[in-house]
């Protein structure tokens, strides 16, 4: 039987990505690589279009509801739209899909959708009550 030995740098380990989120998310909040490198978002969104059939929704689907822009992983929170404003310029019909790490349109569709989106700074979306330190207007 063979021994396989796995040397772990703590302090390496520690400040990682990949971690869990833990309640000081928006005191740690960065925005993603993807809004800012236009190279990046475009292979991420090809893995997207292979793997998940991101795109257009098919003619066939035309009134298919689940589109990306009420996909739980389809973030418009303030944060994300101005990390989306300031790396992309701009921010109209897009959000953030944190599943595939990849800028998308709100129209499209793909097969990674879950109800239950998107995720915003209101408690409930047909209300439009702001978190509690929300402040920008993403509607």
């Amino acid at each position: 039987m063979a021994n396989i030995v796995i040397k772990i740098d703590m302090e390496e380990l520690s400040s990682g990505i990949n971690q869990v989120v833990d309640d000081d998310y928006e005191d740690d909040f960065a925005c993603p690589l993807v809004t800012h490198d236009q190279e990046t978002n475009e292979d991420h969104k090809q893995y997207a279009m292979d793997e998940f059939s991101y795109g257009p929704s098919p003619k066939n689907w035309e009134k298919k509801p689940e589109k990306c822009g009420i996909c739980e992983y389809y973030n418009i929170r303030s944060e994300m739209i101005d990390c989306i404003e300031q790396g992309m310029g701009d921010s109209s019909g897009v959000g953030y899909c944190t599943k595939l790490d990849f800028v998308c349109s709100a129209e499209n569709t793909c097969n990674a959708y879950e109800a239950g989106g998107p995720m915003t700074d209101y408690d409930d979306i047909d209300e439009m009550e702001p978190l509690e330190g929300g402040s920008k207007d993403i509607f």
